[in-house]
């Protein structure tokens, strides 16, 4: 996969919500924090990489807004369980914190007509089927464009 986004990305600029950057920077700092000392510059190198890629960010701005909140009043709740990671099971109150940056993203990808590349169908399937069953609160938007990055690699 590593050199598929290489190659994808001498050609193209590589677009992320603004949200994305949190949610990556929010990992590499918990990554970092919880390995041992001599992890942690492998890790930092990680990071800058991620950063060093990016080519533009999208903000939340007043249409990703919009959209988020259309979207989390037609999905208040998330359409898949707490992540389970080894022994311990995601809290009900980070799922919907993940829930919400999940919506944020995809109204992001929505207001810019761009595709979402993701790993997360269960989620992203469900709000690309509620924009497309619900044109009347999306006028002249959509649909949602989901690539599947397994589907990159393949």
């Amino acid at each position: 996969m590593q050199q598929w986004v290489a190659s994808y990305l001498k050609r193209y600029p590589w677009h992320v919500s603004a949200i994305t950057l949190i949610e990556r920077i929010r990992g590499y700092a918990l990554l970092e924090a919880q390995s041992a000392p001599e992890q942690r510059e492998s890790i930092g190198a990680l990071r800058r990489l991620y950063l060093d890629a990016i080519g533009v960010v999208h903000p939340v701005d007043g249409a990703v807004a919009l959209l988020a909140g259309e979207l989390a009043a037609l999905l208040p709740q998330p359409p898949s369980p707490p992540k389970r990671i080894h022994r311990l099971a995601e809290s009900r109150q980070d799922r919907m914190v993940r829930w919400r940056c999940d919506i944020l993203i995809a109204a992001t990808a929505l207001a810019a007509s761009l595709p979402l590349v993701h790993q997360n169908p269960r989620d992203f399937e469900t709000i690309r089927m509620v924009i497309e069953t619900a044109p009347g609160w999306f006028p002249g938007l959509g649909p949602l464009n989901l690539v599947n990055v397994l589907r990159l690699t393949s």
